[in-house]
């Protein structure tokens, strides 16, 4: 799977996502989040996070070639089996605490977050590899 969006896709995500964290908390600091308007900012955040991820987890690399694109496969298998154990785990969580729905909140953006970090994780070691090989 190779990267669709422009490599400067990776930055503006990671600053997406830096602003998705502190705008909630100074809108509130300002008393522009109140009861009538919670849920629309709730969803407003929750899209710029997921648009945020999908810019740094469909971003070309910087050297984009066959060996980076099999590394963002890898990266999405890895995501899906810590996604399960992630969900197993929250539905036992909800079972034992009587509250099945806190497994379902924000499953897809977890799942996200655990895909664009076994990415960089993969890609970092492609990278210090590479390096040592060279010399």
């Amino acid at each position: 799977m190779k990267g669709i969006l422009p490599v400067a896709c990776r930055y503006a995500g990671y600053a997406l996502l830096i602003l998705s964290v502190f705008v909630p908390l100074l809108m509130y600091m300002f008393g522009l989040v109140h009861d009538g308007n919670l849920l629309y900012v709730k969803l407003c955040i929750k899209l710029v996070i997921w648009i945020s991820l999908f810019m740094i987890f469909l971003a070309k690399a910087k050297e984009e070639n066959e060996e980076i694109a099999s590394i963002r496969s890898k990266a999405m298998k890895y995501a899906l089996y810590l996604w399960g154990i992630y969900y197993i785990v929250m539905l036992v969580k909800g079972t034992i605490n009587q509250d099945v729905q806190s497994a379902d909140n924000s499953v897809g953006i977890v799942y996200m977050i655990i895909n664009v970090l076994c990415w960089e994780f993969f890609l970092q070691k492609h990278r210090i590899e590479k390096a040592f090989r060279r010399k």
